[in-house]
């Protein structure tokens, strides 16, 4: 092809048609412009194809993954929830009197047991760590998601200071003052018990604190509904399109 138009350049040449040649050499050189045109269009398209491709098995495992993380975080608020009631029943009891009927008893060894707060969610960030890794974050087209994906890590960051810090209180200091006077299952029945510890101060003070502990993570400081709303979010904006 490139020898053809060579060719016909010459003759013009050879003939002395200058005119003709320069229109010629002008078509020549829109042909190559458009060719090159054509080829960038066809680079573009096909890499824009491959993206779209790439968009559609990230959301896809973004969408699975985040399903996971929905679950585990409603089990783990369902614990929370558990400690939270709890707590509040106890509360009522207050003040304890030195001698509680067995009835009282009863449901305050039930209570105690389950008052024990600590759960944390932790959920998985395997999609979220791989378009971190890579800067593909650009790559989701739905600027709404991207913006949730970006800000996910931070959101978490904010919730689980609330939990972490309820569960280094239960560890720290409510269950190391629940273990030097009742047994594991809080078992009222063993005289071994110290139902003093149940009348002081300190014993009303812990079970309110943590009770405060556990609210701020349900209600009060706000991050578990923000973490709620960006699960939902993600989930939806991740789903799968359906071809009809």
């Amino acid at each position: 092809m490139i020898k053809f138009f060579r060719r016909i350049r010459q003759n013009l040449l050879i003939d002395n048609k200058t005119g003709k040649y320069f229109k010629y050499a002008i078509g020549e050189i829109l042909l190559v412009v458009i060719g090159i045109l054509i080829a960038l269009q066809i680079n573009n398209w096909n890499e824009n194809r491959i993206n779209s491709n790439k968009e559609t098995a990230i959301l896809a495992n973004i969408h699975k993954e985040f399903q996971q993380n929905r679950k585990q975080l409603d089990s783990v608020v369902a614990q929370h929830k558990i400690s939270h009631n709890n707590s509040t029943k106890i509360i009522k009891l207050f003040p304890i009197k030195s001698k509680p009927k067995p009835a009282v008893l009863d449901s305050l060894s039930f209570q105690l047991f389950w008052s024990f707060a600590g759960a944390t969610f932790n959920p998985s960030q395997t999609s979220i760590n791989a378009l971190a890794s890579t800067s593909s974050f650009d790559i989701i087209k739905n600027e709404t998601l991207r913006d949730l994906l970006i800000s996910w890590n931070d959101l978490i960051t904010d919730y689980q200071e609330e939990e972490l810090r309820s569960r280094d209180y239960i560890i720290n200091q409510y269950d190391a003052y629940m273990s030097k006077h009742f047994d594991w299952n809080y078992n009222f029945k063993d005289e071994r018990n110290n139902f003093d510890a149940l009348q002081t101060l300190e014993f009303e003070y812990l079970v309110k604190n943590n009770y405060d502990l556990v609210n701020q993570i349900l209600v009060s400081s706000g991050e578990l509904e923000k973490v709620q709303e960006a699960l939902d979010n993600i989930i939806e904006l991740s789903k799968p399109t359906t071809n009809d």
